[in-house]
């Protein structure tokens, strides 16, 4: 039979101070009331990987009210750095994924930031203990906009394979908001975490936080884009561009070939094969431009390339001053066929039969069916 795990943990804080389990950085500021806090982990169900976790604030041996103190929890995977931030309530809910051993930590402090009691504890969590792998809704946060220090989140991406959400919950820099979609103006710029909670109609619950950076400077948006080639058609995709300050509001393309495109995505087809300068200007919702320009190599259906080499000196005594070398296999881009002539040019410098003066060779790329060297 399992063994059912409960965790009861409780830490004192004193004037003088206490034993603490924390690392140097999670010291406990002097206090002039005894406080502490408690909490205990108990499983959903037998072999569940779903615990509830609830927690007791005393001061002075007397219990003390939730209403204005803050709950922060994280479960820290001991030896992987991965750690997760709970929804900041007095009894929240976590699922277990693997057997490992877990830090759980629980810091509560007022509402001006400063921690009136904290503990951590490490709890070993075996297979046996999260052998039942439950469904439950997912919780998934997207920002649907932001601006400085206004972002708007969204839940969209929530949801549940076993019924509906009843009730969706966020906590934003301490603040208690509901629905699907919330809008905060946070107080001053610095590293914020945003909780959201979702729960089913029979009662299954499915939390996660989302880290953000939030800035009050109006920044330069960096533009970035990638592209795949057929023949003569090119897909562009500007996903990889970003900004710090608002969202990017708009994505113009200069193909090169007089063509030009908005949108995240863009493709041209060019008109004839060769290089052309592709040019990505992204503005920001405050208006700051930003451009990245890439050289694309357009090739059409033989994508083979020649290597003319050329001597330009008059003193080599050999009957013919000029090769040329065509490659057998496809080359679809400018640097492999760069490389491959290289390659070529060299082997004609080694055949030289007058080698007592090196020529200097030029080379020209240009493009060819399959023929052979």
């Amino acid at each position: 039979m399992k063994k059912l795990l409960l965790v009861a943990l409780l830490s004192t804080l004193t004037a003088c101070g206490s034993e603490d389990v924390f690392d140097s950085d999670d010291k406990d500021e002097q206090i002039n009331t005894i406080s502490s806090v408690s909490y205990s982990a108990t499983p959903n169900g037998i072999n569940s990987p779903i615990y509830n976790f609830s927690s007791v604030y005393t001061v002075n041996n007397i219990e003390q009210s939730t209403d204005n103190v803050t709950f922060n929890w994280s479960v820290n995977l001991e030896g992987e750095g991965q750690i997760t931030s709970l929804y900041p309530e007095s009894a929240p809910q976590y699922q277990f994924r693997e057997a490992a051993t877990y830090k759980i930590k629980l810091i509560i402090e007022d509402q001006s930031g400063e921690a009136l009691a904290q503990y951590s504890k490490d709890v070993a969590i075996s297979a046996e203990d999260i052998a039942t792998q439950p469904v439950s809704p997912t919780a998934v946060i997207d920002i649907t906009d932001r601006e400085k220090t206004v972002y708007t989140f969204n839940s969209d991406s929530s949801g549940y394979s076993e019924g509906s959400l009843s009730q969706i919950e966020w906590v934003i820099e301490g603040q208690e908001m509901s629905g699907s979609q919330v809008t905060h103006t946070f107080s001053q710029a610095g590293e914020y975490i945003v909780h959201l909670k979702v729960t089913a109609e029979d009662n299954s619950q499915a939390e996660t936080a989302m880290a953000i950076n939030v800035v009050d400077e109006t920044t330069t948006p960096a533009a970035r884009f990638n592209y795949t080639k057929n023949k003569l058609v090119v897909n562009f995709d500007a996903n990889e561009s970003s900004n710090q300050s608002s969202d990017i509001a708009s994505y113009y393309w200069d193909f090169g070939n007089g063509e030009s495109a908005i949108g995240i995505t863009a493709s041209t087809t060019y008109p004839s094969e060769g290089p052309y300068s592709v040019v990505l200007t992204v503005a920001s919702k405050e208006g700051v431009t930003n451009t990245e320009t890439k050289t694309i190599d357009a090739y059409e259906e033989a994508s083979y390339v020649t290597c003319d080499v050329l001597t330009t000196s008059s003193l080599i005594f050999k009957s013919a001053d000029e090769g040329q070398c065509f490659s057998t296999s496809v080359i679809t881009n400018r640097v492999a066929a760069e490389a491959w002539c290289s390659t070529r040019v060299q082997q004609y410098i080694n055949d030289l039969s007058f080698i007592r003066i090196t020529p200097t060779l030029t080379w020209q790329v240009r493009q060819q069916g399959n023929n052979e060297c």
